[in-house]
């Protein structure tokens, strides 16, 4: 195996398995030893892992400070609330009430558009179509 292959699979096993050789398979660790040995570069790779490998367990001592989780629940409450505050804003709920306003007027009148064209016709009710009853009290006056 030559010295760039084996620093490619030096490399995988080091991201695997960490940079603590005792915790890898004995015939990995010596390859890695021994290539090591032999390789500037395999060896910096190395105490790159180690390094990263201290830091990070030095990250997972440390203590969050008291009352972090209530900050985080707090910003994330108020986050939730900033994303719908602009429907309570004056000029943006007239614009979606006029707009709601419009779009339910122009469903009406398609609906009485379509309506009216497959009913009968009736002088009483505008041609919409309402029905006996409702001609009937048009009629009377009973309305």
């Amino acid at each position: 195996m030559t010295v760039e292959a084996g620093l490619k699979d030096f490399e995988r096993r080091l991201d695997a398995l960490g940079a603590d050789l005792d915790r890898w398979p004995a015939s990995a660790a010596a390859e890695a030893r021994a290539l090591m040995a032999r390789s500037p570069e395999a060896r910096a790779q190395h105490d790159a892992a180690a390094r990263l490998a201290r830091l990070l367990a030095a990250a997972a001592q440390a203590e969050a400070p008291n009352g972090l989780a209530f900050r985080i629940v707090g910003e994330v409450a108020a986050r939730r609330t900033q994303r719908f505050a602009w429907l309570a804003s004056p000029g943006r709920l007239s614009l979606a009430g006029a707009s709601l306003g419009a779009a339910a007027l122009a469903c009406g009148l398609m609906l009485g558009v379509v309506s009216g064209a497959n009913s009968s016709q009736s002088a009483f009710a505008g041609g919409l179509g309402f029905g006996g009853p409702f001609e009937v009290s048009l009629a009377t006056g009973d309305l």
